[in-house]
């Protein structure tokens, strides 16, 4: 294939980019030959590469082929990651998987896990992007071999070198450059978030419609001062088939839609409702679909329930937008955007109907409320929908496959540059007795540790009722307001998401590429940048905890007693009242309650912002990047250590609210006051929790 065969790069990387792939269909495309002016032998097509900067390099190929992919060689021992968020008997990276860039249902763990990206990268030192919506495979089956095919005549693809050895940061953010960023979401967006399929029947007291079940709700949280963001309804929640399609509430539920939507904004909850392209039987979207041929062809309404409208047909997209501009209407700030794999289109069709689907409805809310003022969120998304809509993980199995599936998918999510991720606290796919208490409770700590805390109830499976124990409220309550609490330091990290696409939930490997042990570990993640969390996925309240990168040190965060080096691996059994969660040494985390949300239990509430500090001799420096809300960007957090007299100097910018600094030492806390306009503060003698 010419001189892209062997690719020559900075840091002395080498890309095998060792085929382009040319067929008549998927199963026969082999590879291609071409000249030293790019003309392939086969089909009379052309190949041309261009160098867009010193990292990235743009191949180009068109034929008259029906299918075009492109083959790469690595040594044996590097990997692939990327691709899907699914993750493949629980793996990190793709080794010994085959499939379609498409949705991936009813398996195990977790169904429909299906954020997706045509994008990889290997240990090799380099990212591949392809630059396309068709439908197309993926296929690291081989050992050392990575390759794509694409439905198309006419492929754009991008290869993506590291800024240095291991700096797998640079390959996302300049395939993040390449594709698509996360936007800004509200502070409502990152919950935590209380939500039910089932608020039409799982009525307790006096409660008598579904409205009054959210109040039933409401008032729960606030007598158990549990910190909230938003709400959302699961259908059913309209009338028509299945719930969704005439574009309304159900009267018998929701008797006033408009006043139970501002009543739950005054209660400091944002509301968003269940849609997706599915035209049910005999609503008003799928009558008018009929009329005007606008259903994919082939899928029976009759028979199969919801097919998709050809979103590509301009008049269909105009009055899908139109008819659902209703529910931000009312009030609605957001959708949860569900299904589009489900065979209510063509296979091939998914990525770019749902890219369109996700579209429609960004715009519906954006022309109502602007941008960054509400929080969508969809299980199956392309990265070009990255800006459009956040992600939940579908629809994990309410146990603790479920929970270690949910755990790995985030971070493969990461991996992929979908960075406010979630996924349903207790899992969704619930026998009668799910989620058992232990589980719940554990799950409610990967979610507290999670850039969004979403969490279904109802149905016989609400943390105040039976068969539940206060127990479980008390754990609510400590995770729900821990991840409140550090909403400044998921807000920072997430605006790092948003200008760079290095993910909140972070493969170890991003933060310590030189420690070979960190490819390997698919149950622990950074969080950020300063927290490490290890996740308990089993019934037996134990596992093992390898530290990484050997001169780190590790501060177990809620003790703040014991410290562990890197390199070293521990065990640890803990009851369900908190999580594994260190801390680097040099760390700063902000944390605060910055934002009020349902907090009305506070009298004269006023946001504070406390800075905690974890000085150690062996970090002369720290800085962290501050995201002020309130101007829109960023102000340096900067913490200075004298190691010989244990002085310690800090310096911040102007961050917007009031506050305190805590800094943690071996005498105790010490403090000092945080000024919102920027200020500084200096402590002497200071000794390390990290240092001997």
């Amino acid at each position: 294939m010419g001189r892209l065969e062997s690719l020559e790069a900075p840091h002395s990387f080498r890309v095998r980019n060792s085929a382009v792939l040319v067929g008549d269909t998927n199963s026969s495309a082999s590879p291609a030959s071409a000249s030293a002016t790019g003309q392939l032998a086969e089909n009379g097509g052309q190949i041309s590469w261009q160098a867009i900067d010193s990292q990235t390099t743009r191949i180009t190929v068109n034929t008259t082929a029906s299918y075009v992919g492109a083959r790469f060689s690595v040594d044996a021992s590097d990997r692939f990651y990327g691709v899907w968020e699914y993750p493949w008997s629980d793996q990190l990276d793709n080794t010994g998987v085959e499939f379609d860039l498409k949705g991936v249902g009813n398996s195990e763990g977790v169904n429909w896990a299906n954020a997706r990206a045509p994008f990889f990268f290997t240990t090799a030192g380099y990212g591949v992007y392809a630059d396309t919506l068709e439908m197309g495979s993926f296929n690291f089956s081989s050992p050392g071999t990575g390759e794509f095919i694409f439905n198309t005549s006419s492929l754009v693809y991008y290869i993506i070198m590291a800024d240095s050895p291991g700096d797998f940061k640079s390959i996302l953010s300049a395939y993040a450059e390449l594709s698509a960023s996360i936007e800004m979401p509200p502070d409502s967006g990152y919950g935590p978030t209380f939500w039910s399929d089932n608020f039409e029947e799982d009525f307790h007291g006096s409660v008598s419609n579904a409205q009054e079940n959210y109040y039933d709700v409401i008032n729960h949280l606030y007598y158990n001062q549990i910190h909230a963001t938003s709400m959302f309804a699961d259908r059913p929640y309209g009338t028509g088939n299945s719930s969704f399609g005439n574009f309304d509430f159900d009267p018998v539920y929701y008797p006033t839609p408009k006043e139970f939507i501002a009543n739950l904004s005054d209660y400091g909850f944002d509301f968003q409702v269940w849609v997706a392209n599915r035209a049910f039987l005999d609503t008003e979207l799928y009558n008018s679909s009929i009329a005007n041929d606008w259903l994919f062809p082939g899928i029976d309404g009759e028979i199969f329930q919801g097919p998709a409208l050809n979103l590509s047909i301009p008049e269909a997209y105009q009055y899908f937008k139109r008819h659902l501009s209703y529910f931000p209407s009312v009030g609605v700030k957001g959708y949860k955007i569900d299904r589009g794999e489900e065979g209510e289109m063509p296979v091939w069709e998914q990525n770019i109907q749902m890219t369109l689907f996700e579209q429609l409805c960004y715009e519906t809310m954006v022309e109502k409320w602007g941008e960054s003022n509400f929080y969508s969120f969809a299980r199956s998304a392309v990265d070009r929908s990255r800006s459009k809509t956040n992600i939940w993980n579908g629809d994990a199995h309410s146990n603790y496959t479920g929970l270690a599936y949910s755990v790995t998918s985030s971070i493969r999510a990461g991996l992929l540059g979908f960075s406010t991720w979630s996924s349903d606290t207790g899992g969704y796919i619930r026998g009668l007795h799910d989620p058992a208490q232990d589980l719940w409770a554990r799950w409610m700590w990967f979610s507290t540790f999670s850039p969004v805390y979403e969490i279904p109830i109802g149905t016989n499976h609400t943390p105040w009722y039976a068969p539940y124990t206060s127990e479980l409220v008390d754990v609510l309550k400590a995770s729900a307001n821990l991840h409140h609490d550090l909403l400044p330091y998921i807000k920072s990290y997430t605006y790092q998401a948003h200008k760079t696409g290095i993910p909140v939930i972070r493969a170890s490997f991003l933060e310590t590429p030189q420690d070979p042990t960190t490819y390997n570990i698919n149950d622990a993640y950074f969080f950020g940048s300063e927290l490490y969390i290890a996740p308990i996925v089993s019934s037996s309240g134990a596992r093992s905890v390898y530290f990484p990168e050997q001169e780190g040190k590790y501060l177990e965060y809620f003790n703040k007693t014991s410290v562990y080096k890197g390199g070293s691996t521990i065990d640890v059994e803990l009851d369900v009242h908190s999580i594994p969660a260190y801390v680097r040494a040099g760390a700063i985390v902000p944390r605060g309650d910055i934002y009020q949300g349902n907090n009305k239990w506070t009298e004269d509430w006023r946001p504070e912002l406390t800075i905690e500090l974890f000085p150690s001799r062996n970090v002369p420096f720290s800085r962290f990047a501050y995201y002020n809300g309130e101007t829109g960007g960023e102000v340096p957090i900067v913490m200075r250590v004298e190691p010989r007299s244990g002085r310690v100097d800090v310096e911040y910018g102007g961050v917007g609210v009031n506050g305190t600094i805590v800094l943690f030492a071996k005498d105790g806390t010490r403090h000092a006051t945080v000024h919102a306009g920027g200020g500084s503060a200096t402590f002497e003698g200071v000794e390390s929790l990290f240092d001997d």
